[in-house]
């Protein structure tokens, strides 16, 4: 019998690794170096994705009339200068609702398959939001196909903004992550581990309970041309102040398997696959 090969590493939430610094920037979300020890960012220092309001919503009726009951987690911007949303319409792959300030669409996301695709919201008076639909999990903005050499260049809803932007010839040079669904949440995580070949690797996460925790969420991918599966975490899944394995596993069987486990509970599973990238999202407010 193989024996599995296994490297664990050990990370509190007190140390986020999820950077966010504009649309062209880069999400560090591997933050291990071939030792085990931890690698730091932006030149030694490791950074929290903030997550806050938009200002252009405040006083207004957007977020009471279509947002806040639509969307949850979501990026966004504020051109500056007025939109046409008829140009805007040309992005949509469906229209959900059209008024004369503002529209709402789905948008396609390249690779990816129509349950991926992001919904926009684009006002005339120059805001433009991207998002998952309120209930989805965090971990849906993963796209697996930016993850390269351990880190995560970019998002599924970065990715959408970018088509917008793009078609408007506009340029989103200010960015910013909020969740509609949890307004009170003023950070979001995401960790990030990946087993090639046979064996598994793991890391032992530990969430405080001086933080309040609105969402634990997963994603999960077997490699190169498979679809991914992503889901919600019970707060006993992934309890505070407790010490938990959370582990990227390949199959040593004759067919193998790609598995995401989160203390030998088995979370999710792939048939056939010879990779397993695993990751861990959680949006939570910290004082």
């Amino acid at each position: 019998m193989k024996a599995k090969r296994r490297k664990t590493k050990t990370v509190l939430v007190l140390l986020c690794i999820f950077s966010i610094w504009g649309l062209g920037s880069l999400l560090i979300t591997n933050f291990f170096d071939s030792n085990g020890n931890l690698r730091n960012n932006n030149e030694g220092g490791l950074g929290t994705l903030s997550l806050s309001s938009p200002d252009f919503i405040q006083g207004t009726h957007l977020a009471t009339t279509f947002l806040d009951e639509e969307a949850g987690i979501s990026i966004y911007t504020d051109i500056n200068q007025s939109l046409d949303l008829s140009v805007a319409k040309t992005v949509y792959k469906t229209i959900e609702t059209e008024t004369s300030e503002y529209i709402v669409g789905s948008i396609s996301l390249p690779n990816l398959p129509e349950s991926d695709d992001v919904h926009c919201f684009v006002h005339k008076d120059g805001y433009v939001v991207v998002y998952y639909l309120y209930g989805e999990p965090v971990s849906k903005i993963i796209d697996w196909n930016w993850y390269l050499t351990g880190e995560l260049s970019k998002t599924k809803l970065q990715i959408g903004l970018e088509k917008m932007c793009l078609a408007l010839g506009v340029t989103a040079a200010n960015t910013s992550y909020y969740h509609f669904q949890y307004p009170y949440a003023n950070r979001l995580m995401i960790i990030i581990d990946k087993q090639e070949g046979h064996g598994t690797d793991s890391f032992n996460l530990m969430l405080p309970s001086e933080f309040t925790f609105y969402e634990r969420s997963w994603s999960h991918r077997a490699g190169d041309d498979t679809d991914t599966i992503c889901g919600v975490l019970t707060a006993v899944q992934l309890s505070t102040d407790t010490s938990h394995t959370v582990e990227a596993d390949v199959s040593t069987s004759l067919y193998g398997g790609s598995y995401l486990k989160i203390d030998d509970e088995l979370i999710s599973s792939i048939f056939g696959g010879l990779i397993s990238e695993v990751a861990i999202a959680l949006v939570y407010f910290e004082l």
